[in-house]
């Protein structure tokens, strides 16, 4: 389903008209001082920003509206206010938009203040390739023939890549006036290695040393042990550092 509109005539008419204010701006480059021309050419500046930000891909879209304010927790990704990130939306780049990413219904939200309104948006994830937010980089890719989902990605070296699905389940509880609230699980993650094209889910150090060819399994086991890591609990630091380990045993 398309959840965007297509509204390209708003941004050509905005930049039409900057471009209307530079052909009139600029015959009188002879005739006023250097300060006044910097003045002008900063205001078309201004000008032909505030027209390219009004985009259809990022300002168009399905309106969202928060509906879990009596829940227990929230469906985000980390806190529940939204921050500061960047988006390819249409292998274009925005940077530096106020986004939230609800592991629930895996649904990226773009918040914005849009002629004195503050208004929030879905970005239909079809469109989306990647985003950063909150200390952590995502990809929307499909393996294996399988549905696209959004994944972390912890590492991308050599022929091994690592990647989570963040995720949260809700359940529908009662109070005490026997109304419906609902309440949200903690942050969980399904954990992958990508070896040879393939994807693989592990749940255990057992598992994801059975990952491997058995040429390099016991060099796995045995980083695993001397580094004192679990698989499960790791830092994102040190799983992208335990991958490449194991894309050098891979090599040898």
């Amino acid at each position: 389903m398309n959840l965007f509109k297509s509204e390209t005539g708003s941004v050509f008419g905005g930049v039409l008209i900057v471009i209307l204010l530079i052909a009139v701006l600029a015959p009188c480059e002879g005739q006023e001082s250097q300060q006044n021309n910097a003045v002008s050419y900063s205001q078309i500046y201004e000008a032909t920003q505030k027209a390219l930000l009004q985009d259809p891909l990022i300002q168009n879209g399905v309106y969202y509206t928060y509906p879990y304010y009596n829940a227990e927790g929230h469906p985000f990704l980390g806190q529940k206010e939204f921050e500061t990130g960047s988006i390819v939306f249409r292998e274009k780049v925005y940077k530096g938009l106020s986004l939230n990413y609800d592991l629930f219904n895996h649904l990226i939200i773009l918040s914005r203040e849009y002629e004195g309104v503050l208004q929030m948006n879905l970005l239909d994830p079809e469109f989306v390739s990647r985003f950063q937010l909150k200390g952590k980089s995502f990809i929307h890719a499909g393996f294996d023939g399988g549905a696209a989902a959004f994944y972390q990605v912890i590492s991308e070296a050599g022929s091994i890549s690592c990647y989570y699905v963040w995720y949260k389940d809700r359940r529908e509880i009662r109070d005490s006036g026997n109304r419906s609230i609902y309440s949200f699980s903690e942050e969980k993650s399904r954990r992958y290695l990508l070896l040879e094209g393939k994807l693989y889910r592990y749940k255990s150090n057992k598992t994801f040393v059975k990952l491997f060819p058995d040429s390099s399994r016991a060099g796995v086991k045995n980083y695993l042990q001397e580094n004192r890591i679990l698989v499960m609990e790791a830092t994102d630091q040190v799983m992208s550092q335990l991958v490449q380990h194991c894309n050098e045993l891979l090599e040898i």
